[in-house]
């Protein structure tokens, strides 16, 4: 399944084009046949129109749901849930050091910049900048480290209030009334598509037709909601734990001393770490391995 849906993945451009252009001549061939007021007063009309909305929502529910699923049973997922719930328990015992390292960290980017920035305009200090330069030294954005989440895991609920919900229970019936009250709107729908109707074969070629373009919809609504999930869980977020590996390695390279960050000159207060009389174990993933189109494929846990 997995080698399935990596082609898919990685034809879904192409899928998409070549079923639009199916439909796009679907519409160029076909012409309207009907008077538009009697269209707009047939309630056929409204029920078909519903019709298609509704296997719609559920074409999206399901392949959003399948593209979840999907995710999160890779391999890749797999490598990098473990490395990030690593990399939590030990953040989460040193969270305001990491902090500090974090602030400093920032600090350090801002003076690089303004480093890279003097040397390119002729290696001046800031004294001898012209006003143009100045402004522009003055205006300079470095890259900013942002946490916020990075104990977080992976793929979690949250509620209304932004509660991360930890319930690991179902009760009985939960969701029972709700899902029969929905099946009240498809009863009625399949209801009325139903009343009065009699099979007639000079409807079927017209009928088919119509099956062919909402089956083009269709398949077009699955691939564009299922590649990017499915995108999400597979590539984007290993590529974000790796990010996050690399960011905390550099933190244990500094607090043991290995790792060096700039301050700006406008700064008189050190603020340091608390002291550590040896270094600490690095329990985080080192010797990152890729596919060939760029995944997390493996990592070794190290310990130095």
């Amino acid at each position: 399944m997995a080698k399935y849906l990596d082609k898919l993945y990685k034809g879904s451009v192409w899928i998409i084009i070549v079923l639009s252009l199916i439909a796009y001549f679907a519409y160029r061939v076909m012409s309207f046949d009907g008077d538009v007021m009697l269209t707009l007063y047939d309630y056929q009309t409204y029920v078909q129109l519903l019709f298609v909305i509704f296997i719609n929502v559920n074409m999206v529910s399901g392949a959003y749901d399948n593209a979840t699923s999907q995710g999160i049973n890779s391999e890749e997922f797999d490598l990098a849930d473990k490395l990030n719930n690593k990399i939590i328990e030990s953040v989460n015992n040193e969270m305001q050091d990491f902090r500090t390292y974090i602030k400093r960290l920032n600090q350090h980017e801002l003076v690089n910049l303004q480093e890279d920035y003097l040397f390119k305009v002729g290696d001046k200090t800031v004294d001898e900048l012209t006003d143009k330069e100045l402004k522009e030294y003055n205006a300079l954005k470095p890259i900013r480290h942002n946490i916020y989440g990075f104990n977080l895991p992976l793929y979690y609920e949250l509620s209304k209030n932004r509660e991360v919900s930890y319930a690991a229970s179902i009760k009985k019936n939960e969701g029972k009334r709700i899902k029969q009250i929905k099946k009240v709107f498809s009863a009625s729908l399949f209801a009325l598509m139903t009343i009065n109707m009699m099979f007639a074969t000079d409807n079927v070629g017209a009928a088919f037709t119509s099956l062919v373009i909402i089956s083009v919809g269709l398949a077009l609504t699955f691939i564009m909601t299922f590649v990017p999930q499915y995108y999400k869980f597979k590539v984007e977020l290993p590529k974000k734990v790796i990010l996050k590996n690399t960011l905390y390695n550099s933190y244990i390279a500094y607090k043991n001393g290995t790792h060096k960050l700039k301050e700006l000159k406008e700064e008189v207060k050190d603020v340091t770490l608390q002291d550590t009389k040896e270094q600490d174990t690095v329990i985080i993933a080192d010797d990152i391995t890729y596919t060939n189109d760029n995944k997390l494929q493996s990592y070794t846990k190290i310990q130095t």
